[in-house]
């Protein structure tokens, strides 16, 4: 068997959680990496990064919460893997519109 591909998918922040990925039915999704970048040349802002429990009544648990990033600089978020099941969204959102930009790098497995 193959090892897995990774995928990656990014997003611009706005003030509101937004979804940047819905686990498909039959996988698993393994977050491996998730970077946020402030591309705001003079202001520090605070990010937010949670996930959407599908399985338990669409809980939501942070992930990093209100996290700064300096201006012209990069943070990751995520201090380990974590894996995702169908239904399960990985969402997030910022101090300020259009000042931080998210890179997740995942895989999935059929299950």
């Amino acid at each position: 068997m193959a090892a897995p591909i990774p995928n990656v998918i990014g997003a611009a922040l706005t003030t509101s959680a937004a979804d940047i990925l819905t686990v498909t039915t039959g996988e698993v999704w393994h977050i491996l990496q998730v970077q946020a970048a402030n591309i705001d040349g003079t202001s520090d802002v605070d990010v937010t990064l949670q996930w959407t429990d599908s399985s338990n009544s669409d809980t939501v648990y942070r992930l990093a919460y209100q996290v700064t990033v300096a201006a012209k600089d990069a943070r990751t978020l995520l201090a380990g893997s974590l894996a995702l099941r169908a239904g399960d969204k990985l969402q997030a959102l910022a101090s300020a519109n259009s000042d931080a930009e998210l890179t997740v790098t995942y895989f999935a497995e059929t299950v």
